[in-house]
């Protein structure tokens, strides 16, 4: 009899070093940033587009591959749940190929010389730059500072030209800076999340035109370690809304989609990996100079968010 019992345990044994662990089940997560002070997070964005338009009867297509990487230290804890973070740019590469000619830029390595595109003059010397963004628990971006200071930094390296502090002017903006590194923020629900919740928020995005957002995110799965999502959302851009385009005035007529997914960290609240899918459609239209400007687009991408070490 002792035997067999020792022969069951030895079972269980084995069968109990075959078995995976598994995570601790979860009924309900409250997502929020938790960051402590001190505390430092590293991404990297990849986004493969291509842009399609037509220009007059010519078809130009623009492929590019975009890589910005970034570090998010928090320097303070304010007194209503906020932090206050420094985004520092760490590495920004492009590849674009349009009408048989091929850009590269990548700021790690120093034969990939910006200096045939303005553009990447503008990349270049926002690398190690910093700006100061106040965060708060839910994963708004209220606020990034010192926009004007990196502006100074910039066009100092860049010896002023006249196109680049228009480049800079466009470029860097509280709305462009957020969307540089927002891939490691989305807004959570006040109340906490079961299997299969489902939650909106809406954003509206200035840049060179103004951009609606609706964002739908589902829960897929979730436990103590992990918490994956869906999302899909539709974009669409202020009917007859004009903007500035190199000093013509022009309207933007742009309806898009994105769908895709998010792994989040439920102990800190950021985000570990997202991967998008986005497809936009449209016109840009104008009058230069008397004459009409109607320019169909399409533009589709992919793009890639995960935390580095």
């Amino acid at each position: 009899m002792k035997t067999i019992k020792l022969k069951v345990a030895a079972a269980f044994l084995i069968l109990a070093i075959a078995l995976p662990f598994s995570a601790e089940a979860v009924s309900e997560v409250t997502l929020r940033v938790k960051l402590d002070k001190g505390a430092e997070v590293k991404y990297s964005s990849s986004t493969e587009q291509v842009i399609t338009q037509t220009i007059g009867a010519m078809k130009q297509v623009i492929n590019q591959n975009q890589v910005f990487e970034y570090t998010i230290g928090v320097t303070s804890k304010l007194p209503n749940g906020n932090m206050q973070a420094k985004i520092t740019f760490t590495r920004i590469a492009i590849d674009m190929e349009t009408q048989g000619m091929s850009m590269k830029f990548d700021s790690e390595k120093k034969d990939d010389g910006p200096v045939a595109n303005p553009q990447f003059l503008v990349f270049g010397a926002l690398i190690n730059k910093s700006v100061s963004a106040t965060i708060t628990p839910l994963g708004n971006i209220v606020e990034v500072t010192g926009i004007e200071e990196l502006r100074k930094q910039m066009l100092s390296e860049t010896a002023g030209q006249a196109q680049i502090e228009q480049t800079i002017g466009a470029a860097i903006s509280q709305d462009a800076i957020k969307q540089m590194f927002g891939g490691a923020f989305i807004s959570y629900p006040e109340k906490g999340i079961k299997a299969k919740s489902t939650w909106t928020d809406n954003q509206t995005i200035e840049n060179q035109f103004t951009l609606n957002i609706i964002n739908s995110y589902s829960v897929l799965s979730m436990d103590a370690n992990e918490v994956k999502l869906s999302l899909s959302a539709t974009m669409s851009t202020i009917p007859g809304n004009k903007s500035n385009m190199m000093g013509m005035q022009v309207t933007y007529n742009l309806f898009g989609t994105t769908s895709g997914n998010l792994t989040i960290n439920p102990k800190t609240g950021m985000i570990s990996e997202s991967f998008m899918e986005q497809s936009i459609n449209g016109n840009i239209a104008g009058d230069m100079m008397g004459q009409k400007m109607d320019i169909p687009m399409v533009i589709t991408s992919k793009t890639t968010v995960k935390q580095v070490k």
